[in-house]
């Protein structure tokens, strides 16, 4: 009986060793999978004014160890010519075992969370304006569901802050915007909560289309004492046509959104279009590697002051020494 002990001691001791030996082996293995899978991305990007975006997103990848062509393939073929092509394009991807689609603003993003009910697949979204508010997250900490990604809502306050540090004077703002998008509606309502404590008023303009937007800016308010940007897709493709009906009439521009100062807006106090992209390749990661969207929160975007110094001598417009220190980004 002694002996038939020491015999099972013997045993049990050979296969802790032989366990504690193997299981190295296959930890390694099961990393070495890991890294050798092959991934697909779809990126759904409603407009050319959102490539620097995904140019930012492809860069935070690569930095994450995904390289295009060797374990990761985007199913991309540029920016959508219409919203409508959305539906199509994601149908497709799906149908190509797709493991994770990325779509930039909040209507690409409701068209993806629509086509993924009853699917595995999960997605990340960015920029998105107001996540909660468009109904893709429950809420920011627990979105709940199979999306998470960086939201952009909050810069608008300080962007009329800085624009007042600008133009003192300021009192009436012209602001057409998309009624029916909402982030060009969410951006008109904190505008407008933070312009009464400054007694500014809004003259907002609803446009749907490139050709109301060119009415609109035939039309700017005689008193208007600048033009205000607002978060959509519309207005960002058409940004050349805000610029130059600002600068006939010699007013500033100011804007929350996208830091379009590169394309000659005043002052915009927002995200950075390439620093936004990775923010995104970050969470893209997470899920990539199983975690779950429903427990991934929603991050806000990091918000950057970028004043147009070239726009500011065309209207004739001194921009405070003190505001030109404080600018993350500068046109001169």
């Amino acid at each position: 009986m002694h002996f038939m002990r020491g015999e099972m001691k013997q045993g049990f001791c050979l296969y802790i060793v032989i366990f504690c030996a193997l299981l190295p082996i296959s930890v390694l293995s099961g990393c070495e999978q890991r890294q050798n899978k092959a991934y697909s991305v779809g990126i759904i990007n409603p407009g050319s004014g959102y490539d620097e975006v995904v140019k930012g997103f492809k860069a935070g990848m690569e930095k994450r160890g995904y390289s295009e062509g060797k374990n990761i393939t985007y199913l991309y073929d540029g920016p959508l010519k219409n919203l409508n092509d959305a539906d199509v394009r994601i149908k497709g991807m799906l149908a190509g075992n797709v493991d994770l689609i990325y779509s930039l603003t909040t209507p690409a993003t409701k068209r993806v969370k629509a086509a993924l009910a009853g699917t595995n697949v999960s997605a990340v979204f960015g920029p998105v304006h107001d996540p909660v508010s468009s109904g893709l997250v429950n809420s920011l900490a627990n979105p709940g569901g199979q999306l998470t990604g960086i939201k952009v809502r909050g810069s608008t306050p300080k962007a009329l802050e800085w624009l007042r540090a600008i133009v003192p004077a300021v009192k009436v703002i012209y602001v057409p915007f998309h009624i029916t998008d909402d982030a060009a509606c969410q951006t008109v309502d904190d505008l407008r909560e933070t312009a009464a404590k400054f007694n500014i008023h809004l003259v907002t303009e609803n446009v749907t289309n490139k050709k109301e937007l060119e009415t609109a800016l035939m039309n700017i308010p005689h008193n208007a004492d600048a033009i205000w940007m607002t978060c959509s897709n519309l207005l960002f493709s058409n940004v050349d046509k805000i610029v130059k009906a600002a600068s006939a009439r010699k007013i500033p521009t100011a804007s929350s959104t996208h830091s379009p100062y590169r394309s000659g807006i005043l002052i915009s106090y927002g995200e950075n279009d390439f620093h936004l992209g990775e923010d995104v390749s970050r969470l893209a990661d997470k899920l990539l590697k199983g975690a779950s969207a429903a427990q991934v929160p929603v991050e806000t975007a990091e918000f950057f002051l970028g004043i147009n110094l070239q726009t500011a001598r065309a209207i004739g417009i001194k921009v405070p020494p003190e505001v030109i220190k404080q600018a993350d980004f500068l046109v001169r």
